[in-house]
Protein backbone atom coordinates (compact mmCIF):
# COMPACT_ATOMS: atom_id res chain seq x y z
CA UNK A 1 0.00 0.00 0.00
CA UNK A 2 1.38 3.37 -0.97
CA UNK A 3 1.91 5.88 1.77
CA UNK A 4 1.79 8.73 -0.80
CA UNK A 5 -1.88 8.33 -1.66
CA UNK A 6 -4.30 10.06 0.74
CA UNK A 7 -6.20 7.63 2.94
CA UNK A 8 -9.61 8.25 4.52
CA UNK A 9 -9.61 8.65 8.28
CA UNK A 10 -10.73 6.63 10.14
CA UNK A 11 -10.27 3.37 8.22
CA UNK A 12 -8.17 0.22 8.18
CA UNK A 13 -6.57 1.65 5.04
CA UNK A 14 -5.39 4.69 7.04
CA UNK A 15 -4.09 2.51 9.88
CA UNK A 16 -2.20 0.31 7.41
CA UNK A 17 -0.51 3.40 5.92
CA UNK A 18 0.33 4.54 9.47
CA UNK A 19 1.85 1.13 10.30
CA UNK A 20 3.94 1.32 7.11
CA UNK A 21 5.28 4.76 8.07
CA UNK A 22 6.25 3.53 11.53
CA UNK A 23 7.93 0.48 9.99
CA UNK A 24 9.95 2.78 7.71
CA UNK A 25 11.04 5.04 10.57
CA UNK A 26 14.80 5.08 11.20
CA UNK A 27 14.16 3.99 14.81
CA UNK A 28 11.68 1.22 13.95
CA UNK A 29 13.80 -1.53 15.53
CA UNK A 30 14.12 0.43 18.79
CA UNK A 31 10.40 1.18 18.81
CA UNK A 32 9.51 -2.47 18.27
CA UNK A 33 11.90 -3.71 20.96
CA UNK A 34 10.76 -1.14 23.50
CA UNK A 35 7.03 -0.89 22.83
CA UNK A 36 5.84 -4.31 21.75
CA UNK A 37 2.11 -4.65 22.28
CA UNK A 38 -1.25 -3.61 20.93
CA UNK A 39 -2.13 0.08 20.69
CA UNK A 40 -5.80 0.84 20.12
CA UNK A 41 -6.98 4.05 18.46
CA UNK A 42 -10.66 4.77 19.19
CA UNK A 43 -12.43 7.43 17.18
CA UNK A 44 -15.68 8.49 18.83
CA UNK A 45 -18.56 10.08 16.91
CA UNK A 46 -18.62 13.79 16.19
CA UNK A 47 -18.15 16.19 13.31
CA UNK A 48 -20.20 14.03 10.95
CA UNK A 49 -18.87 10.63 12.04
CA UNK A 50 -21.94 8.78 13.28
CA UNK A 51 -20.49 5.67 14.88
CA UNK A 52 -17.35 4.92 16.86
CA UNK A 53 -14.52 3.19 15.04
CA UNK A 54 -11.54 1.42 16.51
CA UNK A 55 -8.28 0.15 14.99
CA UNK A 56 -5.15 -1.35 16.48
CA UNK A 57 -1.46 -0.96 15.75
CA UNK A 58 0.23 -4.20 16.74
CA UNK A 59 3.93 -3.92 17.49
CA UNK A 60 5.94 -7.15 17.53
CA UNK A 61 9.28 -7.13 19.34
CA UNK A 62 10.77 -9.77 17.05
CA UNK A 63 10.67 -7.63 13.98
CA UNK A 64 10.39 -4.84 13.63
CA UNK A 65 6.91 -5.71 12.48
CA UNK A 66 4.05 -3.24 12.67
CA UNK A 67 0.59 -4.34 11.57
CA UNK A 68 -2.78 -2.62 11.55
CA UNK A 69 -5.92 -4.57 12.38
CA UNK A 70 -9.54 -3.81 13.14
CA UNK A 71 -9.98 -3.87 16.90
CA UNK A 72 -11.41 -7.02 18.40
CA UNK A 73 -11.67 -8.48 21.91
CA UNK A 74 -7.88 -8.60 22.30
CA UNK A 75 -6.46 -6.75 25.27
CA UNK A 76 -4.66 -3.57 24.27
CA UNK A 77 -1.53 -2.31 26.02
CA UNK A 78 -2.75 1.24 25.52
CA UNK A 79 -6.05 2.72 24.33
CA UNK A 80 -6.13 6.27 22.95
CA UNK A 81 -9.63 7.69 22.59
CA UNK A 82 -10.83 11.00 21.17
CA UNK A 83 -13.77 12.24 19.15
CA UNK A 84 -13.45 12.61 15.40
CA UNK A 85 -12.92 16.41 15.41
CA UNK A 86 -10.07 16.07 17.95
CA UNK A 87 -8.40 13.31 15.90
CA UNK A 88 -8.70 15.56 12.86
CA UNK A 89 -6.93 18.34 14.78
CA UNK A 90 -4.19 15.97 15.96
CA UNK A 91 -3.54 14.60 12.48
CA UNK A 92 -3.43 18.03 10.85
CA UNK A 93 -1.26 19.61 13.53
CA UNK A 94 -4.00 21.98 14.71
CA UNK A 95 -4.13 20.22 18.09
CA UNK A 96 -1.25 19.10 20.26
CA UNK A 97 -1.42 15.60 21.72
CA UNK A 98 0.02 16.46 25.14
CA UNK A 99 -2.19 19.53 25.57
CA UNK A 100 -5.22 17.55 24.39
CA UNK A 101 -4.42 14.89 26.98
CA UNK A 102 -3.99 17.48 29.75
CA UNK A 103 -7.27 19.14 28.76
CA UNK A 104 -8.94 15.69 28.81
CA UNK A 105 -9.85 15.91 25.14
CA UNK A 106 -7.86 12.73 24.57
CA UNK A 107 -8.22 9.80 26.96
CA UNK A 108 -5.32 7.40 27.39
CA UNK A 109 -5.90 4.13 29.23
CA UNK A 110 -3.60 1.22 29.90
CA UNK A 111 0.06 1.03 30.76
CA UNK A 112 0.73 4.78 30.63
CA UNK A 113 3.71 4.44 33.00
CA UNK A 114 5.53 2.15 30.56
CA UNK A 115 5.05 4.68 27.77
CA UNK A 116 6.23 7.57 29.95
CA UNK A 117 9.41 5.68 30.76
CA UNK A 118 10.02 5.15 27.02
CA UNK A 119 9.06 8.54 25.63
CA UNK A 120 11.97 8.68 23.20
CA UNK A 121 10.68 5.49 21.58
CA UNK A 122 7.03 6.60 21.71
CA UNK A 123 7.64 10.03 20.15
CA UNK A 124 8.02 8.63 16.58
CA UNK A 125 4.58 7.04 16.92
CA UNK A 126 3.10 10.50 17.51
CA UNK A 127 5.20 12.08 14.77
CA UNK A 128 4.09 9.49 12.20
CA UNK A 129 0.42 10.29 12.90
CA UNK A 130 0.83 13.65 11.15
CA UNK A 131 2.75 12.19 8.20
CA UNK A 132 0.03 9.90 6.84
CA UNK A 133 -1.54 11.54 3.77
CA UNK A 134 -5.11 11.82 4.99
CA UNK A 135 -8.55 12.74 3.74
CA UNK A 136 -11.38 13.47 6.14
CA UNK A 137 -14.71 12.31 4.68
CA UNK A 138 -16.74 13.71 7.60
Amino acid sequence: MSTDTPHPFPSIEWMTAYAALVADHERAADIAASLSGRYRFVVNPGGGLGTAQSYDLVVHADGPVFTAVASDDSVASLVVTADYPRWRGLLTGRADFVMSYLMRKVRVEGDVGAIRSRLSDARPLLDCLKRVPTTFPY
